[in-house]
């Protein structure tokens, strides 16, 4: 299961991470639950970004919105 960090317009800070059963792809939205209720986020950009303590290792990122 791929380990995803999830960024609103902040691209330094993430707005939460998860670990996802597969790769979101633009257009796909993410669910979460906010206790009684689900916030919905709609992705929008996805990518891949070197860790920057390990050269050579990957993690995936996408950049979401949130939808009602």
């Amino acid at each position: 299961m791929p380990q995803v960090s999830v960024f609103e317009d902040d691209e330094m800070t993430p707005l939460f991470t998860a670990e996802l059963a597969f790769m979101p792809r633009i257009g796909e939205y993410l669910s979460k639950d906010a206790g009684g209720y689900f916030r919905y986020y709609h992705v929008v950009e996805a990518w891949q970004a070197e860790d920057l303590e390990k050269t050579g290792v990957f993690h995936a990122c996408v950049r979401v919105e949130e939808r009602d």
